[in-house]
């Protein structure tokens, strides 16, 4: 068996699989974002994920794909996170990488092509004849178009638009306003202030509300979308130019895929990012579940190795 962690910005999934890498059981516990939680917290997360992975099965693991946010981003955390990874693989072989080079591992089956990711943050990772590039990834702070936190951020500044006046109300304000329990519109800033304060899961959580809004038709929720769209293709207009020019090697179009939880709002965003890719990408469905995607690194890495 192998062991697969996906450690994200809002969740770490701890994943077994078969020698076929087909799923045998997976669980969720909390970020293990260095970042956000730190070096001990993320030991310990770590560590709590591998006993209860040891109830399932542990004992048979080969070995341990880590797809980790944070990874790769600077030095000081690099280190840490190393060290901690290396203690918790116990002597087991293990693959560790950024949780984007893992994304595009799984989706695409360890083809060529470009991911995005779209959760909490956003980036869109591309690999070519061995070179990759990511785009985008630049924190809540100063970017992560596109994403869950993005999408938290737009749906409230549109309820403002659409309370004072500056956009005709829809069902976002509706919405809004009776899932928020506000008594009156301004209440808002309060729940910003008090309920949501400077947490971004929090924030990107409140997208489903965009989703909502869209499915009933309102046209700024919908518009979120779009716009959300159109910066995931840019971030991919942006890497099939440098990795590949004008077509793929093969002549056939760029795949690129997609993971997070921005894509479980359907065709409300996967139809207008398919609209938005340039001409010669091909958006594709994910191939395998994104915590397989270090696991198919490993393996790959160790037939080499014979």
């Amino acid at each position: 068996m192998w062991l697969g962690v996906d450690g994200g910005g809002t969740k770490t999934t701890f994943a077994l699989y078969d020698d076929d890498m087909r799923p045998l059981d997976a669980f969720d516990r909390g970020t293990s974002h260095i970042g956000q939680i730190g070096a001990e917290a993320m030991r310990s997360m770590l560590v709590e994920g591998f006993c209860e992975a040891g109830l399932r099965g542990l004992a048979d693991v080969r070995g341990i794909g880590f797809g980790i946010a944070g990874f790769g981003e600077g030095a000081s955390d690099d280190a840490r996170i190393r060290a901690i990874v290396t203690d918790a693989a116990a002597g087991l072989p293990f693959e560790l990488v950024n949780d984007v080079q893992a994304a595009l591992a799984a989706s695409l089956d360890l083809a060529e092509g470009i991911v995005i990711v779209a959760g909490t943050g956003s980036i869109a990772y591309g690999e070519r004849g061995g070179v990759g590039m990511r785009c985008g990834g630049w924190d809540y702070q100063i970017g992560d178009e596109g994403s869950g936190y993005w999408m938290g951020k737009q749906l409230v500044r549109a309820f403002s638009l659409q309370s004072d006046g500056r956009r005709p109300r829809g069902a976002l304000h509706r919405i809004v306003r009776q899932e928020l329990e506000l008594s009156r519109d301004l209440d808002l800033i309060a729940y910003m202030r008090d309920v949501i304060g400077h947490d971004r899961t929090r924030t990107a959580a409140l997208s489903v509300l965009v989703s909502r809004a869209a499915m009933e038709g309102d046209p700024d929720a919908r518009d979120i979308f779009r716009r959300a769209a159109a910066e995931e293709a840019r971030m991919v207009e942006v890497i099939a130019d440098a990795l590949f020019g004008e077509k793929h090697p093969a002549g056939e179009a760029i795949p690129v895929s997609y993971v997070g939880g921005t894509f479980k709002a359907g065709e409300l965003i996967l139809n207008p990012l398919a609209e938005q890719l340039p001409s010669r990408c091909r958006l594709v469905a994910p191939i395998r579940e994104a915590a397989s995607g270090a696991c198919l690194l490993l393996r790959r890495r160790l037939s080499r190795c014979g």
